[in-house]
């Protein structure tokens, strides 16, 4: 069973990081492969650590944001090879709100408060057309906005954020 769960764990997170990071340009220029390894352990470390426990039970919005901003507060650690001297705010909820769909979907943890931010779920569930570039987003309260108008649009649904998001999602390249 373990070996099950290892392996179902790093598959979670190889699709976190791909994920969050990949159009995120977040490295600076020549980082090598073996800092990039490093930075993605310690922060996957810190989130399954410190982090994801906490949604074994129902986590309320601040809470949430918090755990965000201490995403963020944890990468100024590896400011030497991030673009930017850290994650910023779109890049921070995209992995967590990532990792959290994944372990909700798989039954280990509550439903999550939020889903992950991206412009395919901003294009499907605002109002208005103007979508913010999540991965250069680093303002809290245009998070929030986003997520409330997001959030309006699932209870129009009947559902929750993390419901409708699932409901909306679809992969691309598959």
């Amino acid at each position: 069973m373990k070996l099950k769960q290892t392996f179902l764990h790093n598959e979670i997170w190889l699709l976190t990081f791909g994920g969050a990071f990949q159009r995120a340009n977040i490295y600076k220029p020549n980082v090598s492969e073996l800092k990039r390894n490093a930075f993605r352990l310690a922060l996957k470390n810190f989130v399954t650590e410190l982090i994801i426990h906490q949604y074994k039970e129902p986590v309320v919005e601040f809470s949430h944001m918090l755990n965000i901003e201490g995403i963020v507060a944890f990468s100024e650690n590896w400011s030497q090879i991030l673009n930017e001297g850290k994650l910023n705010i779109g890049v921070s909820q995209k992995l967590l709100n990532l990792a959290l769909k994944y372990y909700w979907c798989l039954g280990g943890i509550a439903e999550p408060p939020h889903c992950p931010l991206d412009r395919i779920i901003q294009q499907k569930g605002l109002k208005s057309k103007h979508i913010v570039n999540w991965t250069s987003l680093d303002d809290m309260d245009e998070y929030l906005r986003i997520m409330h108008q997001i959030k309006q649009v699932a209870t129009e649904k009947g559902q929750s954020i993390a419901e409708w998001e699932l409901s909306n999602f679809e992969r691309s390249n598959v």
